[in-house]
């Protein structure tokens, strides 16, 4: 299916500019650097994942099919998420310079940002059934994902996740707005526990692949702890 470019564009448009007006007003002015810089990075991934995502999946993620199962985190991650954004807003544009980051701090934290939101976009990239509801696309004829990131960890987008929310708090310029991105990270966290739990029950070849991950990593980190005893400082 021929996505049409104006399509892709007119849906970049209808999140950036609601996201740019939300921080601006939060901040109460639109001459903070650190929040446009956040708006460009932000902007520009976004476009690029948009471009590069399959339409099936784009289609799946805007109007994900009935049947899934939904908790209620997806909600509540998604406020979490915008809470996050607009306390720093507020925090950096009317209550400096309380609460604020110094400027090295935000410069390291829009680049890890940066790189957690390309993790994501490869993430959407390689795994065709990145849907927000937990649920077996079997319209789809869903099967086990275990290239590019999957090679790593089980669950690339909730790690990118759970990074790049508390990243853009500091990126933004503000200590206080961790407070509701810690939040963001528990219910991310719990999330991707769940949809564990159901993949192994209910994805062929799943349960193996998890097994296999896990085993890899309690490898690496014994041959890291050998290492470190090893070479004693």
């Amino acid at each position: 299916m021929k996505r049409e470019p104006w399509n892709l564009l007119a849906r970049w448009v209808l999140i950036t500019v609601p996201l740019s007006a939300l921080l601006f007003a939060a901040a109460g002015t639109t001459h903070v650097t650190s929040i446009r810089r956040y708006l460009m990075v932000t902007s520009t991934l976004l476009l690029v994942t948009i471009l590069a995502v399959d339409t099936h999946l784009a289609k799946e993620r805007a109007h994900p099919r009935d049947g899934g199962i939904d908790d209620g985190s997806r909600f509540v991650a998604g406020f979490l998420f915008l809470v996050t954004l607009t306390v720093a807003a507020l925090s950096v544009g009317r209550l400096r310079p309380f609460f604020n980051v110094p400027i090295s701090i935000r410069d390291t934290a829009l680049v890890v940002f940066g790189l957690s939101t390309t993790l994501q976009a490869w993430t959407m990239v390689v795994n065709p059934f990145f849907s927000p509801l937990v649920r077996i696309q079997i319209e789809r004829r869903h099967h086990l994902v275990e290239n590019g990131p999957y090679q790593f960890v089980r669950h690339p987008g909730y790690l990118a996740m759970s990074i790049s929310v508390p990243a853009s708090a500091l990126a933004i310029g503000s200590w206080i707005a961790l407070i509701p991105a810690s939040a963001f990270v528990f219910v991310i966290r719990r999330r991707a526990s769940l949809e564990d739990k159901f993949l192994r029950t209910n994805l062929p070849g799943y349960s193996d692949y998890a097994n296999r991950m896990a085993a890899w990593h309690k490898s690496r980190k014994e041959d890291k702890c050998q290492t470190c005893n090893t070479n004693p400082q």
